[in-house]
């Protein structure tokens, strides 16, 4: 197949993608993409919430870049009971345009199911946990005791060897990922606390919201809100729709760090640690 085959073939797909939107990029002029995570505070003093907000809008030739970039602190004071949010407006280095193609492409993958839950796609894309890492984890879990004591004779000492190699080469990964794969029949609700990413496409006449919720892994699956209609709620798993966000926004925002497939190696290891050993 030629390179101009393959390249109209991909064009018609994203157009196919585009029309089960409702949204077309061209007629999209303002994206904003947001992130908060918060508790409720009970009457405990300090931070209780943090967020991040970026804004595009579309440029003259049609592509977008980010025009507003921002994030915000909610805290109960030093006693427990002043509330104040503060917002600290982020420097734009450059004002570096986002190919509409890769709009395209995005919000593309927000509206398309596939089945990438998987080794193949994500172990790819994480990086190989050090000795140090895993040791935390265990201590965060309370699990540090199964690989490392005072007690531990020789014999001991091999064994925790050989889970720690095991766990720095992902081991398990695919028992893992079908034990953690979210559902896209049942939702989950949490009470007193908020840890999600919303995105806005907006026109002149209509405004498309996808949701994800990070109490599940990766943020998984996206909801969409076509015309806002929140009656009628869409739910899509896609992990390329958290890859190709990652690839418009700034590389060192919140939003972007959430977004990453490495966030689940912390998972992986306390599974790890519960279920082989």
């Amino acid at each position: 197949m030629t390179s101009k085959m393959t390249k109209f073939i991909l064009l018609v797909l994203l157009l196919v993608g585009e029309l089960a939107l409702g949204q077309s990029v061209d007629s999209i002029n303002k994206i904003v993409i947001s992130y908060g995570k918060s508790h409720n505070s009970w009457g405990i003093p300090g931070i209780y919430g943090r967020g991040e907000v970026v804004e595009l809008l579309k440029a003259s030739n049609g592509d977008f870049q980010i025009t507003q970039h921002f994030t915000t602190t909610a805290s109960a004071g030093s006693d427990g009971k002043t509330f104040s949010k503060d917002t600290t407006q982020l420097k734009i280095k450059s004002l570096k345009l986002i190919d509409k193609e890769k709009i395209r492409y995005w919000l593309t993958q927000l509206n398309t199911n596939k089945e990438n839950f998987t080794v193949s796609f994500i172990k790819p894309k994480l990086t190989k946990p050090t000795k140090k890492e895993i040791l935390q984890v265990a201590k965060k879990y309370d699990k540090l005791w199964k690989l490392t004591g005072s007690d531990f004779d020789r014999e001991d000492k091999a064994d925790a060897r050989k889970s720690i190699n095991e766990m720095k080469n992902f081991t398990g990964l695919d028992s893992f990922l079908i034990f953690k794969r979210p559902t896209i029949e049942y939702d989950m609700v949490v009470m007193d606390s908020y840890n999600e990413l919303r995105i806005l496409t907006i026109n002149k006449t209509d405004t498309t919201e996808y949701r994800c919720e990070f109490f599940q892994p990766l943020g998984q699956p996206v909801t969409c809100y076509r015309h806002k209609d929140y009656m009628k709620g869409l739910k899509i798993f896609n992990l390329e729709a958290n890859t190709s966000t990652q690839s418009i926004l700034p590389k060192r925002s919140m939003i972007s760090k959430v977004l990453d497939i490495n966030n689940i190696k912390e998972e992986y290891i306390n599974w790890y640690l519960d279920h082989k050993l």
